[in-house]
Parts: structure tokens; sequence; C-alpha cells
């Protein structure tokens, strides 16, 4: 029996979805004609001064959780990870702007954060930076990969080659915010694969390090393509009680 309200929400999707998947673009064409680029604060809405940010949001950026800066844990035995900030305050803000708005901007602003890399951190010379890709009904609503554009910036930071190496499969799993740490890691099984044969070093990269589930996922997949050594950096390190809290 068809349910008479599922097809009325197909109807408005099927109307207004195309309108709405624009809404990002609009918004931010609005803002950078009334407010060009670098004349408002991406995080508090002051003016900025020239910037993305504001002096004052720019200092508590850099200030805010240096302690955390390359900090690194191992996801897995063979799966070092690294992140840059605590998911809190103006790296949260920006990472959040960038991911649900659209803002491309600020993924400069976010990979000045690499710099500068600590002396005992070094990548094989043939390392090659990838992200996870975004499924393709993700990347149509938000009108941009932010996780290409991040990785893009960061290898440019790094002076390394940056290439897709995964492919995202569509095997219908659900945004892994709305998941506890048990549900992520079924949620993404068999969600990813290597594009080509790889036979280098890897770095992926990601905006935010919650449970590892996403980089492990993808771990996965490059080794399965011939990877040996991969790492991991993420720009916001997630903390205990993010889930619960759902302050992702």
């Amino acid at each position: 029996m068809i349910d008479l309200k599922e097809l009325k929400c197909m109807k408005q999707q099927h109307l207004y979805g195309g309108f709405f998947r624009f809404l990002p673009r609009v918004k931010e064409f609005l803002l950078d004609t009334v407010y060009p680029e670098c004349a408002v604060c991406r995080a508090c809405g002051r003016l900025s001064k020239g910037g993305i940010l504001c002096p004052d949001c720019r200092s508590r950026l850099q200030a805010d959780g240096m302690a955390f800066a390359w900090d690194t844990e191992d996801l897995e035995p063979d799966l070092p990870a690294w992140f840059l900030r605590p998911h809190t305050g103006v790296a949260r803000l920006l990472v959040i702007r960038l991911k649900h708005q659209a803002e491309k901007c600020i993924a400069e602003e976010l990979a000045d954060l690499i710099l500068p890399v600590p002396g005992h951190i070094s990548f094989p010379p043939d390392t090659v930076v990838t992200w996870v890709p975004m499924p393709e009904s993700r990347k149509r609503e938000r009108c941009i990969d932010h996780g290409e554009i991040l990785a893009r910036s960061a290898a440019g930071r790094l002076n390394l080659p940056c290439r897709p190496l995964l492919v995202r499969l569509e095997t219908r799993e659900k945004t892994q915010a709305t998941l506890n740490m048990a549900q992520r890691e079924a949620n993404l099984a068999h969600a990813f694969r290597p594009r080509e044969s790889i036979d280098f070093p890897v770095l992926l990269v990601d905006d935010v390090l919650t449970t590892g589930t996403t980089a492990r996922r993808c771990a996965e997949a490059l080794r399965e393509g011939g990877a040996r050594r991969i790492f991991f950096l993420a720009f916001t390190r997630a903390m205990k009680g993010a889930l619960k809290d759902g302050n992702i």
C-alpha cells in the first residue's frame, strides 16, 4: 500500500529539491555582494579588516588548543593520525561553515593551521594526499566537496601531490553525525574501494576526527589497492561526549 505522506514528501522533494540544492551558492553570492569576501569575519560576523577572520577570531583560532596542534594518536597499529585543533570554538565554526554552507574560502584559513610542521614529522617524498570521497547525492546537496578542497589546500602547504584515490560506493549509508560508534562502523562497511593501484604512501585528509571509523574504512580500501603506509590528518578532533551531545 502506498503511504500518502511518503508520496507527498517525494513530490515535494521532486518539485523543490533542485532549488534547495542551490541555496548555499545563492547565499554565498548574496553575502559576497553585500559584504565582499574578506569584509566580514566568517566566525563572528564583525568587520574583518581584510581577512576571512577578524583579528580577535584569528587570535583565538591560533591560540585555542595549541597543545593539540599536530597531536597524534594511533587509530590502528599501522594507522597514525594527527589533528590540529579540538573541534570547538572558532575552528569548529569554520569547519561547519565550509562543510554545510559551501564557503570555500575557509579552506585556506584552516590549511594555514598546518604550518609550521613540527620537525619530527615528515612524510616520504612520494606521498600522495587524498580525501574521503563524498556521496554524489550529498555533493549535489552541498554544492561542493569540502573534503577535496581541504585536501588540496593541505597538499599545497605540505608540497605534496593530491589526487582522488578512493571511490565512494552508493551504499545508501546514513550521515555519520547522527550515529553512535557501533552504528558508524556498520554504516560505512564496504562503502569505499580503491580507484587505482597504489604503490606509494598515502596521506588521508579529513575535516573532523571523531571515532576514527571513516579513517579506518578508507584505510582498508587503500590497503586493498596496495598501499602499505597510510597516514591520517584531521583539522579538528571531537572531544569526549561530542557524539552524545550532537556537537559534530
